[in-house]
């Protein structure tokens, strides 16, 4: 009988730090055991301020995850990452075909690969290497050269690089707890890998995940990332400009824009009205629903501007056929995909994980999309080490490999 395997995902967010321990049953199916979800400390917009803290709501979250599976040292972690240090760029590396034969080998392949890891400066880690398409002798569109004949063979892989020592702290927070990391994962690429279909990953496709501190996108074109991105503004910055607004404190206000948000006032009936309940000694009071929904369309607008220009710095003139596909916790605010469609025009949908055999019910939100997609990126890179996916354990700013020949080519994408 063949030997489970177990998955294990921390998705640590600015609002709260998920825990997801799973395995893979005998028909494939993927098997949650337990999850712990519990509200975040120290982290500010997708990055570590108070490593205590951090280390403290990983903890928590792990333990909460292991209740119904006994105790035991998690191992093999898939951990998200996000914050603004973290930027793409696409590369194209060459290499003649050593081989008399001329048939190129998947040993070829992977050195090729491994080739196009980019240089970095000290401060810098490689987190992921890509390949996207292959050329053979000037032929392009190729998705698996091995056993092709050729002598010129060219790789074009999508990179994401990130800060040295942010990264090191989020593998540092795990590790404190006495669980192993296999990988490190961008997290707009985790949630693609719950929630985009193969249609809109061939097509051209826009993920949004709007998460608690920062938006995370990830642009796919011809079925593999080709631009990724991350936005300081979340739906934490909604409820901070509605808190002003209002005069109201932050838990309150988060219960408000639950309940009542919307970010299409004018959808809303003029004279419907609310009730602000009394706090600190403030009766409640009638207020109207438009009015309270307000500032909410105006920093989702704001939000919108932020997102269409980082799809033009990408280099595309408009929205790929794909459209959008909108996730994380604040792609469920009442009206968003209304505002999307009328604001950008073209397709626009909210994903959550679906079409997953044995997934449960709790997990099927937007605001999950991340951490079940780090199980579904372990199951997919499994044979893979931390250090031949990401994060090599070479001297900082070093290649991870250092076969050091071809030709590269990079295009910088920030």
């Amino acid at each position: 009988m063949a030997k489970d395997t177990f998955y294990t995902a921390v998705d640590i967010g600015t609002d709260k730090v998920t825990s997801i321990m799973s395995r893979v049953g005998s028909e494939g199916e993927l098997k949650v055991l337990g999850t712990g979800v519990v509200a975040s400390q120290g982290m500010h917009k997708g990055q570590i301020e108070n490593l205590e803290e951090v280390q403290e709501t990983v903890r928590t979250s792990l333990e909460e995850a292991q209740r119904y599976i006994g105790k035991g040292v998690p191992t093999g972690v898939y951990a998200s990452v996000t914050g603004t240090h973290l930027t793409c760029l696409n590369t194209r590396e060459i290499v003649d075909n050593p081989d008399d034969v001329g048939d190129i080998s998947s040993r070829l392949l992977d050195r090729l690969i491994r080739g196009s890891f980019p240089d970095v400066s000290p401060t810098q880690e490689v987190l992921h290497v890509i390949p996207s398409g292959y050329h053979v002798d000037g032929l392009g569109g190729i998705r698996n050269p091995v056993g092709l004949h050729g002598n010129l063979v060219e790789v074009e892989a999508h990179v994401v690089i990130g800060d040295a020592v942010s990264l090191r702290n989020t593998v540092k927070v795990i590790e404190a707890n006495k669980a192993s990391v296999k990988s490190l994962v961008l997290h707009s690429l985790a949630s693609a890998e719950a929630t985009l279909n193969g249609d809109e990953r061939e097509l051209g496709v826009v993920l949004v995940d709007i998460g608690g501190g920062t938006t995370d996108i990830a642009i796919y074109r011809q079925g593999q990332p080709w631009y990724s991105a991350v936005i300081p503004v979340g739906g934490s910055q909604l409820t901070k400009d509605l808190s002003v607004a209002l005069k109201t404190p932050m838990y309150l206000t988060e219960e408000m824009k639950i309940k009542w948000g919307s970010v299409m006032p004018e959808s809303i009936a003029a004279e419907e009205e609310v009730v602000i309940p009394s706090f600190q000694g403030q009766p409640k009071h009638s207020l109207s629903r438009r009015f309270l929904c307000e500032p909410l369309h105006a920093r989702m607008l704001e939000l919108i501007k932020m997102i269409v220009l980082k799809v033009r710095q990408s280099g595309l003139r408009e929205f790929p056929p794909g459209g959008i596909v909108l996730t994380g916790g604040g792609a469920d605010m009442t009206g968003i995909v209304h505002l999307f469609q009328k604001t950008l025009g073209g397709q626009v949908r909210v994903a959550y994980p679906d079409g997953i055999a044995g997934l449960p019910a709790q997990l099927k939100k937007p605001a999950f999309s991340a951490s079940v997609g780090l199980l579904l990126w372990g199951i997919k890179h499994q044979g893979e080490t931390r250090s031949s996916l990401n994060l090599g354990r070479s001297m900082p700013g070093n290649k991870p490999w250092g076969w050091g020949f071809g030709k590269k080519r990079a295009a910088a994408v920030k």
